[in-house]
C-alpha cells in the first residue's frame, strides 16, 4: 500500500508541474517611427497696376506661402527686368520703352521688397496652413512714357 500511495503523490506532482509549464509568456517592443520633412510651396500672384496716366498708381497682390509647421522660410523678389531691385521697369514687349515701379513690403512704402537676405526679404515661421503675404506695387507719377502695354515678371523664391 506504501508503494500505490507514493505513486500517486508522484504521479500528481508530475501533474502540476507539468500546469505550471504551459502558462509561460515572452514579451518585446514593437518601435514605431515617423519622419515630417520641412515642405514648403509658394504660390503665383499676379499684381495689374491698371491704367496709367502720369499720375502715381498704387495696387497690391498676395504672395501664397504654405510651410509646414515650424519650418522657418523666406521669401524674396528678383529685379525683374530692371537693373536692380531699387529700379524696376515695366516694357513694352519689344523691351524699347520702360514704365519704372517698385514693390514694397508695406502700404507706406518704406519697405522695399527685394532679393538681399537679411535686409529687404520677408521671413516668417509656417503654422501648416497657407499665410498671404502682401506685395505693394508703386508706380511713380510724371513720367512721360509712350502709349502702349507695359509688362515684367518678377521671380519670387521661397528659401526654407
Amino acid at each position: 500500500m506504501k508503494h500505490s500511495h507514493s505513486l500517486l503523490l508522484a504521479v500528481g506532482l508530475l501533474c502540476c508541474v507539468n500546469l505550471q509549464t504551459q502558462a509561460a509568456s515572452s514579451t518585446g517592443n514593437l518601435d514605431i517611427s515617423a519622419i515630417v520633412p520641412s515642405q514648403c510651396v509658394v504660390q503665383s500672384a499676379a499684381l495689374p497696376f491698371g491704367t496709367y496716366a502720369a499720375g502715381a498708381v498704387q495696387q497690391n497682390a498676395q504672395i501664397g506661402v504654405h510651410c509646414s509647421n515650424g519650418t522657418s522660410y523666406t521669401v524674396s523678389l528678383d529685379a525683374g527686368s530692371g537693373a536692380s531691385v531699387a529700379s524696376r521697369k515695366l516694357s513694352t514687349a519689344d523691351g524699347v520703352n520702360t514704365l519704372n515701379y517698385g514693390l514694397y513690403q508695406d502700404a507706406g512704402r518704406t519697405r522695399a521688397w527685394g532679393n538681399s537676405n537679411g535686409s529687404d526679404t520677408v521671413s516668417g515661421v509656417g503654422n501648416g496652413s497657407s499665410q498671404s503675404l502682401a506685395v505693394y506695387g508703386y508706380i511713380p507719377g510724371g513720367q512721360t512714357v509712350r502709349a502702349g502695354s507695359y509688362s515684367d515678371v518678377v521671380a519670387i523664391t521661397l528659401s526654407y
